[in-house]
């Protein structure tokens, strides 16, 4: 049998990592975003000059990118999973376990990939 203090310590582990997991996700938006216009931006600053580099910069961003905000998402998932029978049944929960993960997965690749076309077209075209 668990004690409760026990059980609170999951609930909190699992609260603390979704807290957590929830922060990276909103720094990985954020820096999606800034890649997304700063590059574009630096090759208007550098008037064309640096291009090719700039492409190469954008593609290496956008990988580590990719990773970082598979590594989250997947880090949410297992955080899902791992939802303690004490708060299982709550609407959070529930939720929680049932998003479309797959669909989170092929979002972040389409735009990823799009971005880096974006660049692509821009500073090489």
């Amino acid at each position: 049998m668990m004690s409760a203090s026990e059980s609170n310590d999951r609930v909190y582990w699992v609260t603390s990592n979704l807290s957590d997991q929830s922060l990276f996700l909103g720094l990985n938006l954020i820096a999606i975003a800034l890649w997304a216009s700063g590059i574009p931006l630096a090759s208007m600053a550098t008037d064309g000059d640096a291009n090719t580099g700039l492409f190469i910069t954008s593609a290496s961003v956008g990988l580590f990118l990719l990773i970082s905000t598979f590594t989250t998402i997947d880090r949410i998932k297992s955080v899902a999973d791992s939802v303690p029978t004490e708060i299982a049944d709550m609407a959070i929960s529930r939720q929680l376990k049932g998003n479309p993960w797959f669909v989170f997965a092929a979002m972040i690749v389409t735009v990823h990939i799009g971005i880096v076309v974006g660049h692509g077209i821009i500073l090489l075209g």
